[in-house]
């Protein structure tokens, strides 16, 4: 009993057809099941008997062209997507691109705008020294005009901040020595 019994792949060798055509027979009930042994289906012999002089008459035939017609548009609907792949690839490739000679100017015209902002920042600063400079030197002139006792005082201090700032951007903390005070009168 056994040996009638044919799977997927032995009915197809038989007929003489790949196990995918089989598939659809079962799919169209032409052929049944016998038995079922796990996944795998077996068929008797006589059913795919009757299926195999069907597979012979020229209606058949025409549906295995019709087949291999559709495995041909198939085919070339693969390769018309291919082509609106490839054209949505470089049209991708083109916006890149785009985008990144975009960037570009966007970082070129910062560093522009980042170099201007130093320049201004530079000049604001000698602006700022110029009139506290500017400002010391009305003071000065204010206490002139009250005590000249205090335009001496006032004159002497200006010049050691002026000497205190000139000698310390000119030296380093290292190499500026400073004579100790100390709270008696005499040294050594």
């Amino acid at each position: 009993m056994e040996e009638d019994l044919l799977t997927k792949s032995g009915v197809a060798d038989a007929l003489g057809t790949n196990p995918m055509r089989v598939t659809r027979f079962i799919e169209r009930n032409k052929l049944n099941a016998v038995k079922k042994e796990g996944k795998r289906e077996l068929f008797k012999l006589t059913q795919f008997n009757a299926l195999k002089e069907e597979l012979n008459a020229p209606e058949a035939k025409k549906d295995a062209q019709s087949h291999s017609f559709s495995k041909d548009d198939y085919i070339l609907t693969l390769k018309k997507q291919l082509k609106e792949q490839q054209q949505q690839y470089e049209q991708v490739i083109e916006s890149k691109d785009e985008t990144i000679s975009s960037l570009k100017e966007t970082i070129a015209t910062s560093q522009k705008s980042y170099d201007d902002m130093k320049d201004q920042l530079a000049v604001k600063d000698n602006q700022i020294t110029s009139l506290t400079k500017l400002t010391n030197n009305a003071q000065t002139l204010n206490m002139v005009d009250k005590d000249p006792k205090r335009l001496q005082a006032a004159h002497g201090d200006a010049e050691r901040s002026n000497e205190r700032t000139s000698s310390s951007e000119k030296t380093d903390d290292s190499t500026k020595k400073t004579a100790k005070k100390h709270w008696w009168p005499w040294s050594k």
